[in-house]
Order: C-alpha cells, then structure tokens, then sequence
C-alpha cells in the first residue's frame, strides 16, 4: 500500500465508502453516499491548502493516506461519542415529556373515574341513611324493651333479696328451735297437733308455781315427774310452733312469688334477647352500609389528591413543557445535522494542526462549508469548534494549568488531547510545552531529548 504519495479521488472515496458502508448513522442513503463522497473531497482540499500554505508562508506542511484514515476513523469514533451524548439527553428529555402527557391523561382519567365515584358515593349515603333510620328505630324499640326488663328484673331482684333475708330469718329460727321441737317431741305421747292455745292458758297458772318443778315431782312421785315434763313439753312445743309456722307459710308464699317473677323475668329477657339479635343484625346491615360509603369517600378523596398532585404537577411544568418540547425537537436537528457537523469536527482534528488562524477559518468557512452545501449534507451554521469539542470546565482548568486563553491556543489544546495522532510541537515561546508539563504532572511525565540515549531506548521500549 502506498502511504505517501497523493491517492486519486475515486481511491480516497473508495476507501471511505468500504469504512463507512456498514456504519449506522442517522441520515438518508443518499446524504451517507454525499458524505463519502465529500470526505475524499476534504483530503483533497486539504493537500491543495498546503501547497497555497507554503506559497504564503513558506511553512512546508503534508497530508497523506494514513491522515485519511485517521480522519476517518476519527469521524467513527466522534460521531458515535456526540450521538450516544445527544440521544441520552434527547431520550431524558422525552421521558420527561412522556411524563406529562401521562399526568394529563392522567387527570382526564382521574376525572371521569371521580364523576363515577361521587355517583356511587351519592348512592351508598343514601342506602346508609336508610339504614341509620331503620337501626334508630331498632335500637329504640329494643331500648323501650330494655327498660321494661330492667323494671321486671329489679322488681323480681327486690322480691329475691326479700325473700332471702325472710328466709334466712325462718331458717334461723327454725334452727335455734330446733333441739326444744325435738325434746317436746320426744317427751310427747299423743298427737302434738291438737295441742292448742286454751290447752296451754289451762296450763300456764301450774307451769307459773315455784314448786311446779322436776327436782319436786322426783320427790313426790316417778309417775308425777313424768306429768310434769310432759306438761311442760306440751306448752314449750306450741309456744315454739306458733312462732315457726308463720315463719313456714311466709316462706312457701314467697317462694311462689319467687318463681312468678323469675318467670317474668325470663320472658322478659328472651325477649330483650330477640330484640337484641334483631338490633346486632341491623346494626351490622348499617356498619357495612357505613363502611362502603366510608371507602366510596376514602377512595373519591384519593382520586381527587391524585388529581390535584397531577394538576399541580402539569402546571408548576406547564413552562417547562414548551421549553422541553422545543429543546427536544433542537435535540432532534442536532442529530440529524450531526453527519455534517461531525466532519467539520473530524476535519479540523484531524487536519487543522499546522496550520494558522486564517487558514484554519478558510478551510472550514470556505472550502469545507461549500463542500457541505453543494452536496446537500446537513450541518450546524456557524458552528463554534471549541464549544463542541470541550466543556468551559475544562478550557479554565488548562489555563489554570499554564495554557494562554485566546481561541487558536484553545484550539491547540484541543488538537493535542482530542487527535487520534501524537501531536507535534511547534513552540517557539515554549508555552505549550510548560502546559503539558503541568497537565501530565499527575501522570508520572517524562521529558526526554534526542540528545540523550536513554530516549531511544524508551521509544523502543514503548513500541513493544
């Protein structure tokens, strides 16, 4: 391969074609075939502005093919680095404006889904309402109920605690009697029950004597003290029945009451029991009506704060939705005029070092720009090379680092980091070269002389 002298065109767009055949870029057929076609036009321009380069300024410069494949390999390499920067703003941009569109649809959709849970909701107050009314209803009835219980049930409570104390009353009486009922008991030989109150007046004047006593009779006669404890028995027997016997038929009539009122009280409690059911069963018909209306509102009022966060979301943006739709529709154009801009780029990378300020600007302006136009290729008019090849970050920090700030010696510094090729050094003032000193201070840079033989050795140690 021949890599010094001069290619003929048809080889400089043969070449290009063969690299970029299969490179995907975002234009049509026919401006990818311009492109081609131009780049051999670049190189050729270029070789021709050296020869007007030397005629003017007597500084001999060249171009030859391994400069075309470096411009394009670089025009590969920076098209792909400016579209996949580009396309990841261009893509947030329109994730961002997805977003929007979605929150309108959102509220419209929101809307609608409100107007039909108000409807419902409308429904289910009513349907509560009614059940509100129908458990006030329940809930009194049963009240009324409760109350006439509670009227039976203290009544029948006071009976029970009466009945309770006479009873324990009787029994107490019944118990301390109990020992005497069974001395006369024993002691009596004939039916005790027809002892009565004129037997026991008769006897009450002898049982009344002091010597109307067991220790006499003894002394007297058996059969005598034998009368006497009779006598006696008879008298205590009734005196102590008398008193008892009312005791018994108090208590056998308060039992009946007793038993009357635990039957009232019982009927009245199934019944407090049936109105309490048919309460529970209303007041659980109303807890649900209550808690669908109460999930209608919740759900109605989330609906609502979504919309008014969406509203509020699509207004606070409403600015910035033009801005952003104009900014990716720039994004869009800048893509698409990427194809020219790129080769503008590439060409001033790859063949603008040599050569000064002027001829810098009539490659680009003149020669290369009507390139672009007569082959109908897609660029950026008065595109600013350093703004699209460096950030302002950067440019500071390099004159931080030594480097002077007018736009040919930012040009430079682009060349030098950007190039696909080692740049060389014109430096007459040395300014270039205390920059790169400072700027690959960090990197563990070397300074060598062709003087010295150590700096053969370590280019021979660098090319492997």
């Amino acid at each position: 391969m021949d890599w010094f002298t001069p290619w003929p065109t048809e080889a400089l767009v043969a070449v290009s074609n063969y690299f970029l055949s299969e490179f995907p870029m975002v234009c049509s057929a026919d401006v990818k075939a311009s492109v081609v076609t131009t780049m051999g036009t670049y190189h050729d321009k270029v070789s021709e502005s050296c020869e007007s380069y030397f005629e003017r300024f007597r500084r001999r410069t060249h171009v030859t093919p391994k400069s075309y494949l470096s411009f394009i390999n670089g025009y590969k390499t920076l098209y792909s680095e400016k579209y996949n920067y580009i396309n990841t703003l261009a893509e947030r941009m329109n994730v961002g404006l997805d977003k929007l569109m979605e929150a309108s649809k959102s509220v419209a959709q929101l809307s609608k889904d409100l107007v039909v849970k108000e409807k419902e909701l409308a429904i289910a107050s009513l349907k509560a309402d009614k059940v509100v009314a129908e458990v006030t209803v329940s809930a009194e009835a049963a009240t009324i109920v409760k109350n006439e219980v509670q009227v039976v049930k203290d009544r029948a409570q006071k009976i029970v605690e009466g009945i309770g104390q006479e009873k324990a009353y009787a029994e107490e009486k019944l118990e301390a009697a109990k020992p005497a009922l069974e001395e006369a008991k024993a002691a009596l030989n004939f039916p005790k029950d027809k002892i009565n109150e004129e037997i026991v007046e008769l006897l009450q004047p002898y049982l009344d004597m002091e010597d109307y006593t067991m220790e006499n009779a003894k002394k007297v006669c058996g059969n005598v003290a034998g009368l006497l404890a009779w006598t006696r028995a008879m008298a205590t027997f009734f005196g102590i029945n008398k008193e008892v016997l009312p005791l018994k038929a108090n208590l056998a009539i308060q039992e009946s009451r007793l038993k009357l009122a635990n039957s009232e009280l019982n009927k009245a409690e199934a019944q407090l029991s049936d109105k309490q059911a048919e309460f529970d069963k209303v007041k659980a018909k109303c807890d649900a009506a209550m808690k669908e209306k109460q999930d209608l509102l919740d759900d109605a009022e989330m609906c609502r704060n979504k919309m008014q966060a969406a509203s509020a979301l699509i207004d606070g943006l409403s600015g910035e939705k033009v801005r952003w739709i104009e900014q990716s529709k720039e994004f869009k154009s800048q893509i698409n005029r990427l194809v020219g801009d790129v080769l503008q780029l590439t060409g001033f990378l790859s063949y603008c070092g040599p050569f000064n300020q002027s001829f810098r600007n009539m490659l680009l302006k003149d020669i290369w720009e009507a390139e672009l136009r007569s082959h109908k290729i897609p660029f950026t008019e008065n595109l600013n090379l350093i703004s699209a090849l460096v950030d302002p970050p950067t440019i500071s920090e390099w004159n931080l680092q030594g480097l002077p700030g007018d736009d040919l010696s930012v040009q430079n510094g682009i060349i030098v980091t950007k190039a696909t090729r080692y740049p060389l050094l014109i430096d007459p003032q040395t300014q270039g070269k205390a920059w790169i000193k400072e700027k690959e201070k960090a990197n563990a840079f070397q300074v060598h002389s062709y003087l010295q033989w150590s700096c053969h050795f370590h280019l021979n140690s660098l090319s492997g």
